[in-house]
């Protein structure tokens, strides 16, 4: 390493020569993406805040936000991106702080449900699934283990058999 904190390449110890060039990528950015004077290609530097001391949506360190000087942005959300008034992800018209729908990015609105009305889970707001069987298998209509048609949760007759005849085995009645 020389005096001036080259080495005998003309890179400083950071990698980056006078030009601000990386040795390794040999572009203005090192292998995480950061330019000589630690910031990406879009302002922000490893912590993801700009030059200003700002994050992509306008909060510094202690969650302020620029326009507001309040802990919420102008929509009332703070930096963890929940609403002031719900607690959550949602506003209090329902709609999502990324999306700007009803639907989170998954699908889901504030309560948990898609646009059929079933959860993550595939159940309804009344415990049910798109074929009338709650958690337990038990069907809505029949109180029993089987739908009306005589099939199970999983699409099996008491013998075991899907509507095609099939069985869990892959086997259909015939073969057997």
């Amino acid at each position: 390493m020389s005096t001036d904190g080259f080495d005998k390449y003309g890179y400083y110890a950071d990698g980056f020569n006078k030009e601000g060039i990386h040795k390794s990528t040999g572009t203005k950015f090192n292998q995480e993406g950061f330019a000589k004077d630690g910031f990406d290609k879009l302002g922000y530097d490893q912590d993801g805040f700009s030059k200003n001391g700002y994050d992509k949506n306008g909060f510094d360190k202690n969650g302020t936000h620029i326009a507001t000087d309040t802990l919420f942005d102008t929509a009332g959300f703070n930096k963890e991106g929940n609403h002031k008034s719900t607690g959550t992800k949602f506003n209090q018209e329902g709609n999502h702080k990324s999306t700007g729908t009803k639907f989170n990015q998954e699908g889901y609105d504030k309560d948990g449900f898609d646009e059929l009305g079933y959860d993550q889970d595939g159940f309804n707001k009344n415990g049910y699934d798109k074929n009338g069987f709650d958690k337990n298998g038990t069907h809505i209509a029949t109180h029993t283990l089987f739908d009306t048609a005589g099939f199970n949760k999983e699409g099996f007759n008491k013998d075991g058999f899907d509507k095609l005849g099939k069985n869990k085995q892959v086997l259909t009645s015939n073969e057997d």
